[in-house]
């Protein structure tokens, strides 16, 4: 029996710290693509980044801000943040 509350307790820390990492799927609002100068179309995703409003410390969590971001993939695999009108850009100075 008290193996199974730990393997309980186990699963909810990897589920909190999956989540505080980023390594949850997102809610994606919208997808598309960019050309770069030299040819390479990249991906490109908007989706919903939360973080809290308070920016002192409080003794109980504040509101959540939900303030919707843009990402570009490079070629390597990797996203990086863009401000959507600038992902080509964005992409082409972390590439050189």
């Amino acid at each position: 029996m008290l193996w199974i509350v730990g393997v309980v307790i186990a699963l909810v820390a990897a589920y909190i710290a999956a989540w505080q990492w980023d390594l949850l799927p997102r809610e994606v609002i919208a997808t598309g693509t960019v050309t770069t100068r030299d040819g390479k179309t990249l991906k490109t995703r908007q989706f919903y980044r939360y973080s809290r409003q308070d920016t002192h410390k409080s003794p109980v969590p504040g509101p959540l801000k939900r303030e919707a971001v843009w990402e570009v993939q490079l070629p390597s695999g990797r996203w990086i943040d863009c401000d959507g009108a600038d992902c080509a850009d964005a992409a082409e100075r972390a590439i050189k």
